[in-house]
């Protein structure tokens, strides 16, 4: 039963958007025809009313888009019955001014191609120490960093990640490997929005983002109100170019579109060699009043972009803790972000260092900066682990997230105490200011990498699982990854790992505890976890087969046993853990 407040239930807000995200229909003239094969422009104009212009967009199986530009408006029904009148192979038709929530027919994936790097190089560049700079607080762990791992699982080599916006002033300092433009004649020069999305998340030339060796492109499309086409072909663009992680931080509230449900749809299922690749937006900033109410709402509509659940929404935090605050000139604190039941994750906000001053200099990054960082921690799981499919990403980094104090210490400054709402967390961690908590790559990164140590952190044992991953290696590297899969796809496996990692645990640094429990008890538990997991799915590939079975081996396992043995010992029978005296 939700705790009671005099606001209501502790999960209330005053949750209204500042517009509606899409109206009722209404006759267009500008549209984009989507069809399940590819039709010549000509079929199109000698079946719709006089046309201006014919533009085929997109010729990607499965999507098959062109831009349409009538003489007159004409209501979207009745084109959409001339065409299927004629034969046309029609998925749906969808104006480019108007915003829909309304869904095509969903994708024929059949025989289509999953997005490969085909022609985007990687970037091989060392990774940089972490900066010990006050701005770089975002970096480090503690003070509401997203504790990047430098030493064990370096700066993002292998990744891609594509950065969509709609100005690239600065951009000369970055080392990009590609600008694109999408629907545009020229790049637009006059804001730095861009170029602070790339720098933050994969660094600039002398400043290191989250992932600076990533390789990382720029996908320019037009300002907002031009076209609602434009986002969803930057996406499907970037990620059949074969990005990894795509961030788009410009103003998109009131873009969805059936175009951008193909584009997530597209990444969800065929990016990343058919993994998925992973969207990150921000929560936005729109503040109004619900009907009624004098309180701003901060909310960020059911039908926005950001809030799909194919995208990963994220939300600013302040340095210390909690949600990012700022401060008005009389003193007072007021939000500077959305808050909705999509937000899924908390990254860093709030005075950064800014990549391109040239002395030392802070900004607020508000979500959009936030947004950043989070692709780059994505970037770097991605590195630990390439072989994480995106629910499997996901799963990795909501399992090692640091939770958040959904209350703020600070309700006497704030200048309407409504902003602070919702004061609690759900019964599963969640919050619409906090999502499900902050973003910590370094426990993401282990948890990516090794199954045991996945499995030791998921305990809260994170001393443990560090000095596990520093251990003499105790299985291929390879293998590790795969089990990680493996396990997340099965929660009675990892129930027994973690049986075993308990056992371990209370027998660490005491013989006697050990020999009570009889020889071989700790194989015993493992054989059989090897045996489930050697038939289950994911389904292992040659090298990695061979390497589960080599560890199906008595021998083999005995070993295994003994290294978890030692390693755990070690880590666990430290004195500061207050070790219980055997019975």
């Amino acid at each position: 039963m939700s705790e009671r407040t005099e606001a209501g239930p502790s999960w209330n807000f005053g949750y209204a958007p500042v517009v509606p995200a899409a109206s009722a229909p209404e006759d267009t003239r500008e549209l984009v025809v989507a069809t399940f094969a590819g039709v010549a422009p000509g079929a199109l104009l000698a079946t719709l009313p006089p046309c201006v212009e014919a533009e085929p967009l997109l010729m990607r199986a499965p999507l098959f888009w062109t831009r349409i530009v009538l003489a007159e408006p004409a209501p979207l029904a009745d084109l959409a019955d001339r065409l299927r009148a004629r034969g046309l192979p029609l998925r749906y038709l969808a104006s480019t001014t108007r915003a829909s929530l309304a869904l095509g027919a969903p994708l024929d994936l059949r025989g289509a191609p999953p997005a490969r790097a085909e022609a985007w190089p990687l970037r091989r560049v060392p990774a940089p120490p972490l900066d010990d700079a006050p701005g770089s607080w975002f970096l480090r762990d503690g003070e509401g960093g997203v504790a990047v791992d430098r030493a064990r699982f370096g700066a993002g080599a292998g990744t891609r990640l594509a950065v969509i916006d709609d100005d690239a002033l600065e951009a000369d300092r970055l080392d990009l490997d590609a600008e694109i433009l999408v629907g545009l004649d020229r790049a637009p020069r006059h804001a730095v929005h861009g170029a602070l999305m790339v720098a933050w998340a994969a660094g600039a030339r002398g400043f290191a983002g989250v992932a600076p060796s990533a390789s990382t492109r720029l996908y320019l499309i037009p300002k907002p109100g031009r076209s609602l086409a434009a986002l969803p072909l930057a996406i499907v663009r970037a990620v059949g170019d074969g990005a990894d992680v795509v961030v788009c931080a410009t103003y998109v509230e009131g873009s969805s579109t059936p175009m951008l449900d193909d584009a997530l749809a597209f990444a969800a299922r065929l990016g990343r060699g058919g993994r998925g690749a992973a969207v990150v937006l921000p929560t936005g900033r729109e503040a109004s009043s619900a009907p009624g109410s004098l309180h701003a709402s901060f909310s960020l509509g059911l039908g926005e972009p950001a809030s799909d659940p194919r995208v990963f929404c994220v939300g600013p935090g302040a340095r210390g803790e909690g949600w990012f605050l700022w401060r008005d000139r009389r003193g007072k604190l007021r939000p500077f972000a959305n808050r909705g039941p999509a937000v899924r994750w908390l990254a860093p906000g709030d005075d950064l260092a800014y990549p391109f001053a040239a002395s030392p200099r802070l900004f607020h990054a508000e979500s959009s900066g936030a947004s950043a960082i989070a692709a780059g921690v994505l970037l770097l799981v991605l590195a630990a682990n390439p072989s994480l499919r995106l629910d499997e990403l996901a799963a990795v980094v909501d399992a090692t997230l640091t939770p958040v104090p959904p209350e703020t210490g600070a309700t006497g400054l704030l200048a309407d105490p409504a902003d602070a709402r919702p004061g609690a967390r759900d019964r599963d961690g969640h919050n619409a200011k906090h999502g499900y908590g902050l973003l910590h790559a370094g426990r993401a990164c282990l948890a990516a990498s090794d199954p045991v140590c996945a499995a030791l952190l998921a305990m809260g044992e994170d001393a443990a699982a560090t000095a596990f991953a520093d251990a003499p290696e105790a299985y291929p590297a390879r293998l590790g990854r795969w089990l990680v899969r493996a396990l997340l796809a099965d929660r009675e496996a990892a129930h027994g790992l973690r049986i075993v990692l308990r056992h371990l645990r209370l027998v660490s640094g005491d013989p006697a505890r050990a020999q009570a429990h009889g020889e071989g008890a700790v194989l015993r538990p493992l054989q059989l976890l090897l045996r489930r997991l050697a038939q289950r799915r994911p389904r292992p590939g040659p090298a990695t087969r061979a390497a589960l079975e080599a560890l199906g081996d008595r021998a083999a396992v005995e070993a295994l046993a003994g290294a978890l043995a030692a390693a755990l010992a070690a880590a666990f029978a430290q004195p500061s853990r207050g070790r219980i005296a055997p019975a």
